[in-house]
C-alpha cells in the first residue's frame, strides 16, 4: 500500500469514528437557540418539570451517569416507556448544554450544590431518623434547578455509611439509618451527605460536579415503649 493510500485509509477511519458524535442522538435534537427548528429542552428535575410547550419532547440529564440521559413523553410528562433511558456511543457523553452526545472532552461540567438539614437520634432502639439533603444546580444567577434521581450517600463523622437514597423531583433525598454501625456518642456529632457526581466509567469525566454538605443530629427522642 502506498503512503497516500495508507493516509486515505487512516483519514477514513478517523472520520468514521467521529461521525457518531457529529449527529445528535435524535434527529430533532437542535442546539438551543438554533433558528433551524424547535429546541429540545434539557431538564435536571425530571420530566414533569418541563413547562415550555414550544419545545419538542425534553430530555433529562442522568445524575448518576455522564454517558446517559432520559427521554420524556410529551403527553404524560414521564420518562418514555420505550427507550426511556439512552446511553451515548462509547467515548461520548451527554452534553446537557446542547442536548446531544459529544466527545467526552468537549462536554462542560455542571456545578452542583448540596444542602443538608437536621436529623433526629433515637437511642432505644438506636437509629437516626430523617436524614435528608437537597441537590440543585448551582448558578451565579437564575433558577437553582433541582436535580432528580441522584444518589445521595449519608455518612457519620467516622465515614461509616448510614443510608443511601435518591433525590425526588424537588432534589430532596431522605432516609432513616435503622442500624447505624457507630454508637450514640459518634452520631451526636452530625452527618455528611455526599453526591459523587456522574463520572464516566473511567472516572475521568463528570458532567455534573460532586458535592457534599454537613447536617446536624438533634436531641434524642424519648425511649420507645
Amino acid at each position: 500500500m502506498t503512503r497516500i493510500a495508507r493516509w486515505a485509509t487512516t483519514a477514513a477511519a478517523v472520520a468514521a469514528a467521529l461521525g457518531s458524535f457529529a449527529a445528535p442522538a435524535y434527529a430533532d435534537v437542535i442546539q438551543p437557540g438554533s433558528p433551524d427548528g424547535p429546541t429540545r429542552e434539557v431538564l435536571t428535575a425530571g420530566c414533569a418539570s418541563g413547562v415550555d410547550e414550544a419545545t419538542v419532547a425534553p430530555t433529562v440529564v442522568d445524575a448518576d451517569s455522564a454517558a446517559g440521559f432520559y427521554r420524556c413523553d410529551p403527553v404524560t410528562h414521564r420518562v418514555a416507556t420505550e427507550e426511556g433511558r439512552v446511553t451515548c456511543a462509547p467515548g461520548g457523553l451527554f452534553d446537557w448544554s446542547r442536548g446531544l452526545c459529544e466527545p467526552a472532552a468537549a462536554v462542560p461540567e455542571m456545578a452542583t450544590r448540596l444542602t443538608a438539614g437536621k436529623a433526629t437520634l433515637s437511642t432505644k432502639p438506636l437509629k437516626v431518623i430523617g436524614l435528608h439533603a437537597t441537590l440543585a444546580r448551582a448558578r451565579n444567577a437564575g433558577p437553582q434547578d433541582a436535580v432528580w434521581n441522584a444518589t445521595i450517600t449519608f455518612k457519620d463523622t467516622t465515614g461509616k455509611v448510614l443510608c443511601v437514597a435518591r433525590t425526588d423531583a424537588a432534589g430532596r433525598a431522605s432516609c432513616t439509618a435503622d442500624k447505624p454501625r457507630s454508637g450514640a456518642a459518634v452520631l451526636r456529632g452530625g452527618y455528611t451527605a455526599e453526591y459523587a457526581g456522574n463520572g464516566a466509567v473511567d472516572g475521568r469525566y463528570a458532567t455534573m460536579a460532586p458535592a457534599t454538605a454537613q447536617g446536624g443530629i438533634r436531641a434524642e427522642l424519648p425511649p420507645q415503649g
